[in-house]
C-alpha cells in the first residue's frame, strides 16, 4: 500500500485558517468603524461616550456626565436654570426638568445612533431620540434629532457641544 503525503492537507488546512482569520479581522474592523474607516487602535467608538451621557440623566449619575462632557460644555449647558459644571447643579437640574411632573409621566424613552462622523480628533454624531410620555392623562409620542460634537481627549471621546432640531429649528442645549 503506498502512503498519501500528508503535506497538501496540511496546506489546505493552514490556507482554510487564514481565511477564516481574514474574514473575522474584516468583520471586527468593519464593527469598529462607523464612517467606513477604522477607529485608531485603542481609541474607543465616540458613540459609546453619547450613549453614557445619556444614561447618566437616566439613573442621575453625576460621575458619567463630568466624564463624558468638556468643562466648557458642562458650565455653558443649557437645558434648565441650573448649573451643571458642579453635581449639586447637575441634581438640581434634574429635578428642574422634573418638577411638576406625576411619578409615572415618562414611559419610554428609545436613543437610536443614526449616524457617526469622526474627523482627526472631532467628531459628530446624531441621534434620534424619542419618548411616550403621559399627559392629561393620554400617552403621547415624540422624537426629536440630536447633533453632539465631541473631542478626543487623552485617549477619551467628550462632548463639547449638542443641539436638537425641535419643529425644523436647531437649539443649542
Amino acid at each position: 500500500m503506498h502512503a498519501r503525503p500528508l503535506w497538501p492537507y496540511a496546506t489546505a488546512l493552514v490556507c482554510l485558517a487564514m481565511l477564516v482569520l481574514g474574514v473575522v479581522l474584516g468583520l471586527v474592523a468593519g464593527l469598529a468603524s462607523r464612517d467606513g474607516r477604522a477607529l485608531p487602535a485603542g481609541v474607543p467608538d465616540p458613540s459609546q461616550a453619547v450613549l453614557l451621557w445619556d444614561r447618566a440623566f437616566k439613573i442621575g449619575d453625576c460621575s458619567s456626565f463630568q466624564d463624558t462632557t468638556t468643562a466648557a460644555f458642562r458650565a455653558d449647558y443649557g437645558q434648565a436654570e441650573a448649573d451643571y459644571s458642579t453635581c449639586d447643579g447637575f441634581y438640581e437640574g434634574l429635578e428642574e426638568i422634573e418638577d411638576g411632573k406625576p411619578a409615572d409621566f415618562w414611559r419610554t424613552y428609545d436613543i437610536e445612533i443614526v449616524e457617526v462622523s469622526i474627523t482627526g480628533d472631532t467628531a459628530r454624531i446624531t441621534t434620534e431620540e424619542s419618548w411616550e410620555y403621559l399627559d392629561d392623562g393620554r400617552e403621547r409620542e415624540t422624537s426629536d434629532t440630536y447633533t453632539y460634537d465631541l473631542v478626543l481627549t487623552d485617549g477619551r471621546w467628550l462632548i463639547d457641544d449638542a443641539s436638537f432640531l425641535y419643529s425644523g429649528d436647531e437649539t443649542t442645549v
